[in-house]
């Protein structure tokens, strides 16, 4: 019996990860030196894009919540996770390779000379192809001054502060010093980048702003002091944010220096529930006009910096943490309400990440800290199975090697390493937790002494 030919398996075999990545719809953003994507497996219900495919290496891997083990160093290895939900190589590889030769139009050739696919036989792999051109975002500071003016003026919806306040226990404090805003309707926009235009406040390269191109054919509700006029193109441009119009709010990201860098989505309605802020600069590679996006960055995914929300208001931006919080002891999770709810509850610093593989930014962070007792309290499916299946194990499974793989990184930097384990039926997270007024175990991952956290001992060191 015929076997596909080994010219064509060298050939599929030879498309970047990248490529195939864009040619299945997954659109790719530039995060540093790799792109970010949502995990590529249909079945991981993840909150953000946190797989991340890295061109120079051609290697991709989910690093988010939910422990799928998405991973691999080819584009068969890709396709297989989005096609099939995992990648088995006995089973899914010469259906790769067919679904990939398809896809990309490339002949399948088989080995007694004839073509079972006919195809582009000159194909080769796109080495740069036509992507987006990564524009470089503006300073920390300047961005941290856009996002408090914009912050300012955008609503606060009823029934976003009835979820911050009754579902979230914030105070009503804590609430204005996080400075949560709803996002705004597309005639809010108007009246308010009207507003920061007359103030001067640069959007161009600010995550999550972008222009956007409205032709001539198409009526628009912008003044005209807030357009600008193009001329080859017949029509004009007018600055817009991402998001707008969704039943969503914002939550700001702080860097170490108490700055915004960066500004999450909280969406009310769909999957999933969180999404960056973020925007593009698509001139030259999108064909269609309407979609024209020009001067807009990727947001990346940073990890989020965070104190009680009662310090807020002292914390001046350009302040290096250390300077102003006691740092000996610094906490680790995920997400950004995890993190703010548990700074409340702690009165300690903690570093939120988005998914658990996110923690490489957080190394070097600490380290400069002289932090002296690092904490990791990810949710409790990391070390928990939620039952029995055996989807609920190997999520558990690849959680728990990419915390151990965490751990062992703090205490290669001389770090005290400890490990904050609950029962999950408490709760899944430690915000959870300890709105029931609960406190977790802890163990210390260089003895495997455990006991009860104490909060006096704690907030102590």
């Amino acid at each position: 019996m015929a076997r596909i030919s080994q010219e064509t398996i060298e050939q599929v075999k030879a498309v970047p990860i990248i490529e195939i990545a864009e040619a299945l719809g997954d659109q790719p953003r530039r995060a540093g030196k790799q792109y970010q994507v949502g995990c590529p497996n249909a079945q991981h219900q993840e909150n953000t894009p946190d797989t991340f495919i890295e061109p120079s290496r051609n290697i991709f891997k989910c690093f988010g919540g939910g422990g799928c083990g998405a991973g691999g160093n080819s584009s068969i290895a890709y396709y297989s996770w989005h096609e099939y939900g995992g990648y088995e190589p006995k089973e899914h590889f010469i259906k790769a390779i067919k679904g990939i030769a398809e896809l990309l139009n490339i002949p399948i050739k088989m080995d007694d000379g004839n073509v079972l696919k006919s195809g582009n036989s000159t194909y080769v792999p796109r080495k740069t192809g036509p992507r987006p051109v990564e524009l470089s975002p503006q300073s920390p500071e300047i961005v941290d001054r856009v996002y408090r003016a914009f912050l300012s003026l955008c609503p606060i919806r009823e029934h976003h502060a009835k979820e911050w306040i009754e579902e979230r226990k914030y105070s009503t404090e804590d609430a204005k010093a996080l400075m949560f805003r709803s996002v705004p309707s597309r005639e809010e926009w108007i009246k308010i980048y009207g507003i920061l235009h007359s103030k001067g406040y640069p959007l161009e390269r600010v995550p999550g702003f972008s222009q956007q191109f409205i032709p001539d054919t198409m009526d628009h509700p912008f003044p005209e002091h807030l357009v600008e006029r193009d001329e080859t193109l017949k029509g004009v441009w007018a600055y817009a944010p991402s998001g707008v119009g969704g039943n969503s709010y914002f939550i700001p990201v702080r860097d170490e220096f108490g700055r915004i860098t960066r500004l999450r989505i909280r969406k009310n309605v769909g999957t999933p529930k969180y999404i960056w802020f973020s925007s593009t600069h698509n001139i030259g590679v999108e064909k269609e006009p309407l979609r024209y996006r020009r001067n807009g960055v990727s947001s990346g995914a940073p990890v989020n910096v965070v104190v009680p929300s009662r310090f807020l208001n002292s914390w001046k931006p350009g302040d290096h943490l250390p300077d102003v919080f006691k740092t000996h002891t610094v906490l680790a999770t995920e997400g950004e309400h995890k993190s703010s709810i548990s700074a409340n509850k702690l009165s300690i610093p903690v570093i939120g990440a988005a998914g658990v593989g996110n923690f490489k930014d957080i190394l070097p962070m600490i380290h400069s800290w002289e932090v002296k007792k690092f904490i990791i309290a990810y949710d409790m499916d990391t070390l928990q199975r939620e039952d029995d299946s055996e989807k609920s194990t190997k999520k558990q499974k690849n959680l728990f090697e990419t915390l151990k793989e965490f751990a062992l990184e703090v205490m290669k930097l001389g770090i005290d390493c400890y490990l904050w384990t609950w029962n999950i039926k408490d709760g899944k997270g430690l915000d959870d937790l300890l709105l029931l007024g609960r406190l977790p175990m802890e163990v210390n991952l260089s003895t495997g002494q455990r006991k009860n956290v104490n909060l006096e001992e704690l907030q102590r060191l």
